[in-house]
């Protein structure tokens, strides 16, 4: 089927092409008529009639109507084929103003191509009726206008043409208008007013008529506009007040813009002239706080009032019209005091600090003011009630503040003075003044202690220089008055030697032990701290100070029973047939120190038979546990452990011997020796013995020396203790079972400076322990540390701190003559004068600095040198001091030059206060000083000009106020006259204001003529009353204002101009310019459209003041080719003239070429012949070579464009196309016009190729070679084949198969399957590289064309070889029933051949390469095996020591990845020559012959003799090195290492011992020889714990006793 629409398409366009060339050049163009509105689908022709066709040819040859652009105005009728609207057409929609308005339009015949041309020409109707531009026109007319005058009135628009346009106007009646239809230069026809009867403003200010348009449709159609008439005046009435004088009172500190006042003015006049402008007369003023709205007339404040600074102010308000006449009226605006104003208070003098204990000081003199009045300005002084100051009123607001009493500086030191003065106003406003009154210090109090009695607890063994606690006092003095130094005092007892034992810190009260306290010597003692201030005198305290000294466990249990340094160990004897709990003996021993530190408990460590033997715990007694009986052994050796209760516990170990015997006169029995052996030992036996003997000897050799070493280190030890330590006990308490006395030497370490003191523990009586212990320890004042840098830095930074206090206090201190000075003041209070008369002086201003005044001592009856005795000091208000006292003369001086402007302003008189204070005693006089004004300033106006307006028409007599002269001094010497320059029209009187300034006002004297002189200056001059007066000037200059009696005229009547289409919006068409002879706002012309038409009001804008005529919107030629308006200027006073300006629009190629497509074909089969592709037309709206075009496609595409009649064109191929090159072509169609610049239109075509099958599969190689690794998995992807088709669709739709193979014994079909839609190959089962290493086979691949096409390739699949075979061993045999034995000669020479290890392995390559390697052997080194051919030979000479026979283990392994490998076992004989008969197989070895007892003896005692000497002397290598080790860690000094000495004489003769005692426990590691085995050992507290492992943690102690 679409094969059959191709072909009938092919054959379609063939015919098109063959009729084209009987183409008709010329056809007759038919024009055609309708009205317009006529409905759609109204009849218009009988095309097949009008064109000469036969009944349904026109349908039968494809007949369709094409018009212009994209609107389809006209149709064919389905059935008929008759020519009929398809739309109803509106004439001035399609073609405006234009007439005749034609639409062309084209007949095309498709079969033949064939063109007619044709034309509709709409006719008009009258369907719209005259429309004006605005509902009103308005016009103003002066009243003076004369009658005849002519005013162009807006004309209507009518959209209809012909008679339907517009065609009259008429004016509604009236008595002073008609009007007249004018025809313009362009057809249309315009309304003028024509003024007939002259109008009188204020018999009628404004008229209304209504104007009528009429078109000439019939019946005809109309349209109305009203106009309205405004009657214009003159300007002939001033503006006038309602009141000449307006009162008004405003608060001062009103906000910026209230109002004050609203005045109103009223002009008789209308528009312009009767629009009232007001304006402050005096408006630069400096003392100016007022602002006037100049159209409302409100006056409000530009700045804040104060009535402090003016009462009043006299403004002078102006009212001017718009022609330049005025009116004037005076205000008066009092100012109204507000409480705005705090009251000040100055302070005179102070005196601080004050000393304590002084009754009625004076402490400040100072004075209050408040610049308010009335009760605004009356204050009340005050202070805070709780304190102990009095306020003491005097005169004029002077107030003094003195002590109610003595001050206590301890109560208190500092304080805050609050000065409140507060007025009577409404709201109350107050100030207040802080003063600060230090009160100095007077030793009056001695420093207390924070207790009366201090206990402090410090621990025996204390470092030196400990900080024992603090104590502490207070003074509640300041300064050098609260220094606290303390110090030791004298102790009662005079045998206590405080001094070496308790240092105290000055400065901070820190008490610290002087040396290392022993609780055993001395448990208590007190001394007394004093405290003392560095006051003058100085006063002091004490205080108790008890020490308590703690006991620490610092001493081991002392075993008195038995006796440990006995030369023989003592012995006890137990009769066999004892009870149980028979007591053996009594463990005796004794603890130095006390409390539960000394209470023992006792333990059997270790014993020969465990449980035989018990140990009571408290009382150390042993006893038996059980019955004795035969098979217990005669000799026992018991460890007994005697371990105190402090903390750290501290211990000592006992042995005890027990023999036991059947009677206590059974000789002591020596222990049996072993008999000897006297039989013969063999060699063995005797080189044993030997070895046991020397070893022996080197362990006991060994023994001596340590031995030997040790007593000599601990003889020179002994020695160097025995300068600090007695060698006998002394008990001076008499309170411990142990009579002793100690000494300690303690060493500081570490980087103090004053780490080489030592301190020694003096002896004295104990004091009881008060309080609980535990609690004082935990105070954290007694702790028991100090640093010997920080307690520096401490005290020297309190050494400081008071050095600064003090020095600070010192300068704080009042002076002697200050002292003095406030107590003579103090009685002369008593005596204050309430009344002091006031002096007064007057004093020209502008005097120099230093000018004398007056003499104040002679005026108050003063003295010679009084005022310099009572400190006289003048004091004036403010922070401003402008006059100096000479004590000396009492002449009172200028201090600064006055300016009584500056001080003043225009207050007069200008009076300036002061006081006269004097000191001693206390006085104060009031002073008044007058500054007197001298003329040292002119006036001066504040412009150097001044404009007045006055209309030419102004009556004489009417007078003009002129602003006033600014003079800043007073009295006579201000302004008192002005005069003006000699002139024809005016002369000047001099008014007086109510305030009493006075002003200039000029008076017209003859009328004024703007035409004569339209301008006049004169100059005004102030002069004030002062000898030499002052002058200041200013220029008058006065504007004749014009009135309107000139209309505006045009330079030319006729303005044309050309303007190019698309020029930019706001364009300058063209300008023009009228004027007008009057001024002012008569000479002020407005430019505006006369009877504009629609078109003219969208394109085109004037500007009023310039008369630049811009556009409004972009022009377009092809819509409209020219442009007529007329233009209007009109003068303020309403008079206007008018001219004409012609527009032409120039065309510029702004519209680009137009293609409409009549015909396309987007699909083409390939391998056709010449095709017609597409029918289209061009256009351009645009003239001239711009309206000229150009068609163009690409050059490199295989299409034609061809021409035909009327800018018609096809679009053909030049040859058959080929799809497979190209399957679609983007054809861009070029239109280019020939204007300039050229402009273009582009037209895209895309054109596809439709496919035939003509193109086989490709492959993309004709062979493929994959890779396979054997022993794969099923169904394995082994790779790809690909075919490509150059077709498309279903012909290019790609097929898969698997083709016969070449071989016929190759099973393909279960090697290998192919995907049928992609070509993926898989590999259906796992291929074995021994059996198959390689096969071919074919592939084909077909397409779903019709007919199909298809092609093959050879696809050759290789088996990749795994390491899958293990390497197999042909030689030696490794299954035969017996093993293969080689012989060897012994007499072989190295590298004999012994055998060849021969192997194979079924993989290839690496995988079969095969090493070999001798993995083990009987005797190594004896043979080798070379690794690449497994050959096997001697390695060296052989001897009789070798075995006989060999085993040796040979591994094959191959170089596959993971290789494999194999074990083959070789037996080798040795043989002295190849004649020796064959050996059998070996068999297991005998047993070796059972060694004699003599001989294992040996062995066993050398290797414990052996162990023991090497353990030993590990032991001591371990036991060096730690000591040595901890030495270091600990850094002490170097003292004993037992607490205590090397001796203990009993010198008291109450012990129970008479001999000295010395042990030493050693503690060892786990050693095999120790006979004494302790469950817990307990060591002395100076054993420290070195690298982390607690000594507890050893669980064996040596049995060795000896020398430390």
């Amino acid at each position: 089927m679409a094969e059959t629409k191709e072909q009938h398409k092919k054959r379609q366009v063939q015919s098109f092409i063959l009729l084209l060339f009987l183409w008709e050049v010329g056809s007759e163009s038919m024009q055609y008529s309708v009205l317009e509105e006529a409905e759609s689908g109204t009849f218009v022709a009988n095309l097949t009639r009008d064109l000469g066709l036969t009944v349904g040819e026109l349908a039968t040859r494809g007949g369709r109507v094409v018009s212009k652009g994209n609107r389809q105005h006209l149709q064919l009728h389905p059935q008929t084929h008759d020519l009929v609207l398809n739309e109803k057409l509106d004439r001035e929609e399609l073609c405006g103003s234009t007439e005749p308005c034609v639409l062309p339009f084209q007949v095309l015949l498709e079969n033949p191509l064939q063109f007619f041309q044709a034309g509709l020409r709409v006719i008009d109707i009258n369907d719209h009726a005259p429309e004006f531009p605005a509902r009103e026109m308005l016009l103003k007319i002066s009243e003076i206008t004369t009658p005849g005058k002519i005013f162009p009135l807006k004309m209507a628009q009518d959209l209809d043409v012909g008679s339907n346009s517009l065609q009259s106007y008429t004016l509604s009646p009236s008595p002073h208008f008609h009007v007249r239809t004018r025809n313009r230069s362009d057809g249309r026809k315009i309304p003028e007013l024509v003024l007939d009867k002259a109008l009188d403003r204020e018999e009628q200010p404004q008229l209304r008529l209504t104007l009528s348009a009429l078109d000439g449709g019939s019946p005809p159609r109309s349209g109305t506009a009203e106009i309205h008439i405004v009657v214009l005046d003159i300007n002939d009435n001033a503006p006038e007040f309602a009141q000449e004088f307006y009162d008004a009172q405003v608060p001062e500190n009103q906000p910026l813009g209230s109002l004050v006042i609203t005045v109103s003015a009223t002009d008789l006049d209308a528009g312009s002239f009767g629009e009232v402008s007001y304006a402050l007369f005096q408006a630069d003023d400096l003392n100016q706080p007022f602002e006037i709205n100049a159209v409302t007339g409100e006056i409000r404040l530009k700045r804040t009032l104060d009535f402090e600074a003016f009462q009043s102010y006299h403004v002078d308000i102006e009212a001017t019209d718009g022609g330049g006449l005025s009116g004037k009226c005076s205000l008066v605006i009092k100012v109204l005091d507000v409480n705005d104003n705090a009251p000040e208070l100055t302070l005179s003098s102070l005196t601080s600090p004050v000393v304590e204990n002084l009754p009625d000081v004076i402490v400040a003199v100072f004075s209050v003011s408040d610049a308010d009045s009335g009760l605004n300005q009356q204050v009340i002084c005050s202070i805070d009630d709780n304190l102990p100051f009095l306020l003491r009123p005097s005169t004029e607001n002077f107030y003094t503040l003195v002590t109610e009493g003595a001050l206590d500086r301890e109560s208190r030191a500092e304080y805050n003075i609050t000065i409140t003065v507060m007025d009577l106003g409404t709201p109350r406003l107050k100030t207040q003044r802080n003063i600060t009154v230090l009160v100095s210090d007077v030793n009056d109090n001695a420093p207390t202690f924070t207790q009366t009695t201090y206990t402090l607890h410090v621990r025996e063994n204390n470092s030196p220089a400990l900080h024992m606690g603090t104590v502490s006092a207070t003074d509640r003095d300041s300064g050098a008055n609260a220094q606290v130094t303390y110090s030791l005092l004298p102790p009662h007892d005079p045998h206590l030697p405080l001094a070496s034992l308790v240092s105290i810190n000055a400065d901070n009260g820190h008490l610290f032990a002087l040396r290392a306290l022993d609780y055993e010597a001395l448990r208590a003692f007190e001394f007394r701290v004093g405290a003392a201030d560095a006051g003058s005198p100085a006063l002091s305290s004490e205080a108790l100070v008890r020490v308590l000294v703690l006991d620490d466990n610092d001493n081991a249990p002392f075993v008195l029973y038995p006796m440990q340094n006995a030369s023989a160990p003592c012995t006890e004897l137990v009769p066999r047939a004892a009870e149980p709990g028979y007591l053996v003996t009594k463990v005796v021993a004794v603890d130095g120190d006390s409390g539960q530190n000394a209470w023992l408990s006792y333990q059997l460590l270790k014993a020969t038979e465990p449980g035989l033997f018990s140990v009571w715990a408290h009382n150390g007694e042993v006893r038996t546990a059980r019955l004795l009986s035969e098979r217990d052994a005669p000799k026992h050796r018991l460890a007994v452990l005697v371990k105190d209760n402090g903390e750290l516990p501290m211990s000592v170990t006992v042995t005890l011997h027990v023999l036991l015997v059947d009677g206590f006169s059974q000789p002591f029995l020596p222990l049996p020796e072993v008999a000897r052996d006297e039989a013969q030992a063999d060699s063995l036996t005797v080189y044993l013995v030997i070895a046991l003997a020397a070893v022996s000897s080197l362990f006991l050799f060994s023994v001596l020396a340590f031995v030997t070493v040790r007593l000599c280190r601990r003889k020179s030890a002994m020695s160097m203790t025995e300068g600090h330590f007695p060698g006998h006990l002394v008990d001076v308490s008499g309170t411990g079972t142990l009579s002793q006395n100690y000494q300690y030497e303690v060493c500081l370490t570490g980087a103090s400076g004053t780490s080489d003191f030592k301190f020694l523990k003096p002896i004295f009586p104990n004091f009881p322990l008060q309080g609980n212990e535990r609690e004082m320890e935990q105070t954290p004042t007694f702790r028991n540390s100090f640093q010997f840098t920080g307690l520096t830095e401490y005290y020297f930074a309190i050494k400081y701190s008071i050095f600064w206090t003090r020095g600070t206090m010192d300068t704080l201190l009042p002076k002697a003559p200050h002292k003095r000075q406030v107590t003579a003041i103090i009685m002369l209070l008593l005596w204050w004068e309430a009344g002091s008369a006031t002096v007064k002086y007057l004093i020209l201003e502008e005097r120099e600095s230093g000018s004398f005044v007056a003499n104040l001592a002679k005026d108050l009856g003063l003295g010679l040198g009084e005022l310099a005795a009572r400190g006289g000091q003048v004091l004036s208000e403010g922070h401003r001091q402008y006059l100096q006292l000479q004590q000396k003369s009492g002449n009172l001086l200028l201090k600064e030059k006055l300016d009584r402007e500056e001080w003043c302003s225009d207050t007069d008189p200008c009076i300036l206060h002061f006081q006269l204070l004097l000191k001693n005693p206390v006085q104060i006089f009031q002073g008044e000083l007058q500054l007197q004004d001298i003329n040292d300033h002119a006036p001066e106006f504040l412009e150097s000009e001044l404009l007045l307006k006055i209309s030419e028409n102004t009556q004489p007599g009417t007078a003009f106020p002129l602003q006033i002269a600014q003079d800043l001094d007073v009295g006579s010497n201000t302004v008192q006259n002005y005069t003006i320059s000699t002139n024809f029209h005016f002369h000047l009187f001099t008014r007086t204001h109510s305030d009493g300034r006075k002003y200039p006002e000029l008076m017209l004297d003859k009328a004024l003529d703007h035409e004569e002189q339209s301008e006049l200056r004169l100059t005004l001059t102030a002069l004030d009353g002062g000898s030499p007066p002052r002058t200041g000037t200013t220029q008058v200059v006065i504007l004749v204002v014009d009135i309107n009696d000139n209309a505006p005229e045009f330079t030319q009547l006729l303005y044309e101009a050309q303007v190019p289409e698309n020029s930019p919006i706001d364009s300058l068409v063209i300008s023009v310019s009228a004027r007008d002879l009057d001024t002012g706002t008569h000479g002020q012309l407005t430019y505006s459209f006369l009877h504009p038409s629609i078109q003219v009001i969208q394109a085109f804008e004037i500007n009023t003041v310039l008369g630049e005529i811009r556009l409004k919107k972009t022009l377009d030629f092809e819509e409209m080719k020219s442009y007529r308006m007329e233009i209007e200027a009109s003068d303020g006073g309403g008079l206007s003239g008018k001219c004409t300006v012609a527009v032409q629009v120039v065309d510029v190629n702004d519209n680009a070429p137009e293609l409409t497509m009549s015909l396309l074909i987007n699909e083409i089969p390939e391998n056709s012949p010449e095709t017609v592709i597409a029918i289209f037309r061009i256009s351009d709206p645009d003239s001239g070579d711009n309206g000229k075009m150009m068609c163009s496609i690409e050059d490199h595409l295989p299409f034609l464009l061809k021409s035909t009649v009327d800018n018609f064109y096809t679009l053909v191929t030049q040859k058959p196309l080929d799809r497979e090159s190209k399957a679609e072509y983007n054809i861009t169609i070029t239109v280019t016009d020939l204007g300039t610049p050229r402009l273009k239109t582009q037209h895209n075509i895309i054109v596809e190729v439709t496919d035939i099958n003509d193109n086989a599969p490709t492959f993309t190689q004709t062979a493929y070679t994959l890779h396979v690794r054997e022993n794969n998995s099923p169904a394995l992807h082994m790779g790809t084949v690909s075919a490509t088709d150059r077709d498309s669709g279903a012909n290019a739709q790609v097929t898969y198969s698997l083709l016969p193979p070449h071989d016929p014994h190759l099973p393909l079909a279960s090697l290998v399957s192919i995907n049928a839609d992609n070509g993926h190959l898989f590999a259906l089962r796992a291929l074995d590289y021994e059996a198959l290493r390689a096969f071919e086979f074919r592939v084909g691949a077909a397409d779903a064309g019709s007919p199909a096409l298809s092609s093959e390739a050879l696809v050759r699949v290789l088996v990749l070889d795994d390491n899958d075979n293990a390497p197999f061993v042909l030689y030696p045999m490794q299954n035969a029933s017996a093993p293969c034995t080689e012989l060897v000669p012994r007499a072989a020479e190295p590298g004999y051949l012994v055998t060849k290890v021969v192997a194979v392995d079924g993989d290839s390559g690496q995988n079969a390469w095969l090493s070999y390697q001798l993995l083990k052997a009987t005797e190594p080194g004896l043979f080798s095996v070379w690794a690449h051919n497994g050959e096997v030979r001697t390695a060296r000479l052989l001897s009789e020591r070798d075995a006989p026979k060999h085993r040796l283990a040979v591994l094959v392994k191959d170089n596959g990845e993971p290789p494999m490998s194999v074990t083959v076992t070789l037996h080798v004989l040795l043989v002295d020559g190849f004649s020796q008969p064959f050996l059998p197989l070996p068999e297991v070895a005998r047993e070796e012959a059972q060694a004699d007892s003599l001989t294992v003896y040996l062995v066993i005692a050398l290797a414990a003799v052996s162990s023991l000497f090497l353990f030993s002397v590990l032991v001591f290598v371990a036991v060096r090195l730690c000591r040595r080790k901890r030495t270091a860690l600990v850094g002490r000094c170097s003292v004993p290492e037992s607490h205590f000495p090397g001796h203990l004489v009993d010198v008291s003769g109450t012990g129970t011992l008479s001999q000295n005692y010395q042990y030493e426990v050693c503690l060892t590691g786990v050693s095999g020889t120790s006979e004494f085995k302790f469950l817990k050992p307990l060591f002395p507290s100076f054993l420290v714990k070195e690298n982390g492992i607690d000594t507890e943690e050893n669980g064996n102690f040596r049995d060795h006793l000896g020398l430390n």
